[in-house]
């Protein structure tokens, strides 16, 4: 097993049923493996080919099935899941249909690096000559968006596939992994070896610390600005950016598109995600002299506005724990290739004999106005928003679901008409509090939250989601009730596609702006969210006052059990 020094008690806790070298079915031996590697949740959808596992669930109770109605909520969880914890989550799913209905699922844990292992039923080997039902290449189905691929051909097979599937899960780039799984395989009985889990450490600083740090000493104070990707959140990782902030002055922002923070919010030098347009991330690093970027693929535009988002003006230097990283899209002048929170911690070292401690507090205190000053402006900001005639606009209605919340409160994003609001306005106090769709795929937000609450001990989770993307999965509502999880869903309701019609609106070319809209408006017939949650067991409300959202929310939150929240909010431009 892949695994930082932080995670090494996990496999002392599900070894008690070892198989060694005694014969057992191959679907126990699967099981064994799970065990060593510390996994207890095994995320799936099943049917004929995943019988096998099934049935030994049953006679193998720490571990815990957590069920999908649908293949996509169940990626879905195990993503939340895996992004919360920081450890790899399985997956097992329902052969090429149950494959292809999680592939959007899976296409969002490869682009935001999320470490899970899926496998699906393959059908008996025997007969697969045959032609039988459902039966396929699964291997070249996963192909194009998992890691790494393979299907055993005998039981011997099993567990070393086993172990290289966890290993290439964590190992940097982190991403989801896929095995194909024949039912005769997991009902042969036999004794293969059982290769024991490993301990392979990610704590090696990078080269080229001292370069760094003189290149940095080189330009004055808040003159450099710190951009912290989107893969490295890690424990202890936050610490070690603010350390080397304080010490430069350095303004911190986020990937222009995350997946999760890995940096507190409430911090004095934290300024938010950056803009999804490279002329917009251009025109915020274009105000300093140096960059430092710290892991991998933080600088994602979603709609083209230049090619560059680095100015060719600013001195750029680049630490990632992949090399692959480094001179990807862009030249930094040095690239450190090494663990992100070692080798900060090591430039700290270099730093601080350098910094007088004064100029240190002088740092922090002007980050703390300049960050009080940026919170007073979005707080008015949503106060000029309040409509007379009642109607919600989005960034109201995230302020004050998010009022009632305690910092640090664990809160899934997947609200495209209010994530420029939600973002900022969420108080993390560490990382992997705040998650986001950074692939993109509708339908992550809800079964994400069930995942998240999951890996916290079923802690409570509020999530915020569109009505366009809470249609993808509402079979999450079923789950969530089934597992009962304390998760919160606030439905934004716009009653259409807004995002896509507000970038109709913005390109003078199209036609939208004359003639309107095709296939954008969610109301005829209206998605009944009341109805429908409560047809799955959850509990709802609709609130269409701002005053009201507040208390609406606190009151959910403290049931301790799934609650669907509908808010109307205002669409496009207002309307």
């Amino acid at each position: 097993m892949l695994v930082e020094s932080e995670n090494m008690d996990l496999t002392s806790t599900f070894m008690a049923k070892s198989v060694g070298s005694q014969k057992a079915r191959g679907a126990e031996i699967l099981l064994d493996i799970l065990r060593s590697e510390g996994t207890q949740f095994i995320f799936g959808n099943p049917g004929t080919t995943e019988l096998p596992l099934i049935d030994a669930l049953t006679v193998n109770p720490d571990f815990h099935h957590v069920w999908g109605l649908q293949e996509a909520t169940a990626v879905g969880m195990a993503d939340g899941y895996a992004q919360a914890s920081g450890k790899p989550a399985f997956v097992n799913l329902h052969t090429s249909g149950g494959l292809g209905h999680g592939m959007g699922a899976i296409v969002n844990a490869r682009i935001a690096r999320v470490p899970l292992i899926i496998t699906a039923g393959q059908q008996d080997l025997r007969h697969i000559l045959a032609d039988p039902l459902l039966a396929a290449d699964l291997v070249g189905m996963a192909g194009p968006v998992a890691k790494w691929c393979f299907e055993p051909n005998s039981l011997d097979d099993l567990p070393l596939i086993l172990r290289r599937a966890f290993h290439s899960s964590i190992s940097p780039p982190r991403g989801p992994v896929f095995l194909s799984l024949p039912m005769n395989i997991l009902d042969e009985i036999g004794s293969p070896p059982v290769l024991p889990p490993s301990r392979i450490e990610l704590s090696s600083v990078g080269a080229g610390v001292k370069e760094l740090a003189a290149g940095l000493l080189r330009f004055d104070r808040c003159r450099t600005v710190i951009v912290a990707g989107n893969d490295i959140a890690e424990p202890g990782l936050g610490k070690a950016i603010a350390r080397v902030a304080q010490l430069i002055g350095a303004p911190v922002y986020g990937a222009s598109w995350p997946s999760v923070n890995n940096y507190a919010s409430v911090d004095p030098f934290w300024r938010g995600s950056l803009p999804t347009t490279a002329k917009g991330i251009a025109e915020i690093l274009g105000r300093y002299d140096c960059l430092l970027g710290l892991g991998g693929k933080s600088l994602v535009s979603i709609v083209y506005t230049m090619r560059d988002p680095i100015p060719a003006s600013i001195e750029f230097y680049h630490i990632s724990e992949d090399a692959h990283d480094l001179g990807y899209n862009d030249a930094p002048k040095l690239g450190i290739f090494g663990n992100v929170r070692a080798t900060l911690e090591a430039l700290a070292e270099e730093l601080e004999p350098r910094v007088p401690l004064t100029l240190v507090n002088q740092n922090i205190e002007e980050a703390q106005q300049k960050k009080d000053t940026l919170w007073r402006q979005l707080m008015e900001r949503a106060d000029a928003a309040i409509r007379a005639d009642s109607r919600v606009e989005p960034i109201i209605a995230v302020r004050e679901i998010l009022r009632p919340l305690p910092d640090g409160f664990l809160l899934v994003d997947e609200a495209p008409c209010a994530n420029l609001f939600t973002q900022p306005m969420h108080r993390s106090t560490g990382a992997r509090q705040y998650f986001h769709n950074r692939g993109g795929v509708l339908g992550w937000g809800m079964p994400a939250a069930i995942g998240v609450s999951l890996a916290h001990d079923y802690a409570p989770v509020l999530c915020i989601v569109g009505d366009g993307s809470a249609m993808y999965s509402p079979q999450a509502l079923w789950s969530a009730v089934h597992e009962a999880v304390p998760v919160v869903f606030v439905v934004l309701n716009n009653l259409e596609y807004g995002i896509l019609k507000h970038f109709l609106l913005s390109q003078s070319q199209y036609n939208a702006g004359e003639h309107g809209f095709l296939a954008m408006d969610i109301c005829r017939p209206k998605v009944d969210f009341q109805s429908l949650a409560r047809s799955m067991g959850v509990e709802s409300t609709f609130v269409n006052s701002y005053r009201e959202i507040g208390e609406v929310v606190e009151t959910a939150l403290n049931g301790g059990k799934p609650h669907l929240i509908e808010i109307p909010v205002t669409g496009v431009a207002g309307k």
